[in-house]
Formats: structure tokens, sequence, C-alpha cells
């Protein structure tokens, strides 16, 4: 499974903006080249002190999940070397920009520097339906003064604990793919019907992939007995369940290789 960690999974937009929408945030500076064959390696992004960021070694495709915060099955279309060729980034943005203008930097310099247009078209595909676990009680409703945030603590062995303050389940349900180490590589479709905030906290520890579960399958492919995220979740009233869902997949009509500096 490819490793897009540089960022938190975020809404999908279309790429028009109304008339009136105020200047989407760019980098200040941007330096995009082609990797080098003879290192290419796809590594972590990160951030550094005084806004630098660097990407090494990513295909268009693995920018695109990481800015849009989508799975790789959620991209459909676009020519072939979106998904082969790979790429080097350095940028500079803004010392301390928060995360929300980070991802408009990045998707501002896809479309600025690959020429990337997009627009959205549902496509039934695997994915997990997160609903309300039979006979629970809904989660805690957010007293709304903290700021919508999720964050790990590492507890004994391979436990961790996650807690998340003020998060829609929507917003929650978008963040489960991305969320690290947790065997959740699809689409999570929240069906929980629960409208405003809540805070949410549950221990989770490694999965175990069953032994006769199809690779890709969203049929519950892991063992559900243990601290993995299908027990974790069932304890604070929610259910996963795998199934095909009509997502809305990024169907990438044009993209270009970026020019050179």
């Amino acid at each position: 499974m490819k490793r897009y960690t540089i960022l938190a999974a975020l809404a999908i937009i279309p790429t028009f903006l109304p008339a009136q929408a105020p200047k989407t945030p760019a980098f200040e500076v941007a330096d995009i080249k082609p990797s080098d064959p003879a290192v290419i390696k796809a590594g972590k992004g990160r951030m550094l002190p005084g806004g630098r960021i660097e990407v090494p070694g990513y295909t268009l495709r693995d920018l695109i999940m990481f800015s849009y915060g989508v799975t790789e099955d959620m991209i459909l279309g676009g020519p072939k070397w979106i998904g082969e060729d790979r790429f080097d980034i350095i940028a500079k943005a803004p010392a301390g920009a928060p995360d929300a203008d980070l991802r408009s930097m990045l998707k501002t310099l896809l479309s600025d520097r690959f020429r990337l247009t997009i627009h959205l078209e549902d496509k039934p595909m695997d994915a997990y339906a997160l609903t309300m676990a039979k006979g629970a009680q809904p989660p805690q409703v957010s007293a709304g003064s903290a700021a919508s945030q999720c964050r790990w603590t590492q507890l004994e062995g391979t436990m961790r604990r996650r807690e998340c303050q003020n998060v829609t389940m929507a917003e929650f349900a978008k963040q489960l793919p991305a969320t690290g180490g947790i065997g959740i590589a699809l689409p999570v479709s929240d069906q929980t019907g629960l409208k405003g905030n809540y805070d949410l906290q549950f221990e989770v520890g490694g999965m175990r992939r069953r032994p006769d579960a199809p690779e890709g399958s969203a049929q519950d492919p892991f063992d559900t007995e243990g601290p993995n995220i299908f027990a974790a979740l069932q304890k604070i009233g929610l259910h996963l369940e795998g199934k095909k869902i009509p997502m809305p997949a990024m169907v990438v009509e044009g993209a270009q290789r970026p020019a050179a500096n």
C-alpha cells in the first residue's frame, strides 16, 4: 500500500471556483524535477521548520491521493504516466501556515504546474460503511470549545489511543483510511445519520489479515477478534461493514508533465 502520510484526510472539491471566490493560497516558491532513475524511492513527505516542504519520489497519482485525501481506486482516467513518472518537489510556504492552507497550496500546485483538471463522478466501489452499532448509544456530543482535531497517543506494546475532538462523523469517516497502521485501505462512507460534532476515543492494536481473505476485498478481510479497529469502534458504538457503495471518484480529464523550473 502506498504511503501518503504528509497530510490528514480532507474534503474533495471540484477544480472550478465561484467568480467572487478569494484567491487560492499558493506556495511562495516550488521546485519540481523528475526523480533520479538511479535513486528513485518514494519517501515520506515532510514539513521542515520555516515552511519548507519536501516530497521525494512521488507520482502525480500519489500527489492527488494525499492532497485530496482519496485512495488510489478513487482516481479514474488520465494518461498512463501519472502513475509511473516520479517527481521530487521542494516548496516553501509562509512560516506557520495552517494545514488547511498547505492543502490548498498543494492543490494549486497540481493545477498550475501539472495542469491537472478533474471532475467528480459517482462510482460503485468496495468501501466501508460506518454505521451505528445495534443497540448502541450515540457518541459523546462535543462541547464545541476545542478545535477539530485527532491525535495518537502511544500506549504499551503495539497499542495506541486515538482521540478526536469536535469532529463530525463525515470528517471521522473520511480520516479513517489515512489513519496510519490500522488496516483501513478503502474509502469509508458515513452512514450513521448523526449530525453535529462529537468527541471520540478508542484504543487499537495491530491488524491480522484472515488467511482466506482476498487481497483488496472490503468483505471483512481482517480477524474481528482482538484490539483491531473493528472491535475498537464497536466499543464506542460504531460499526464498520464492507460493501459496494457509490462513492465520489475523481476523474482526471487532463494533466501535463511540469515544465522545468
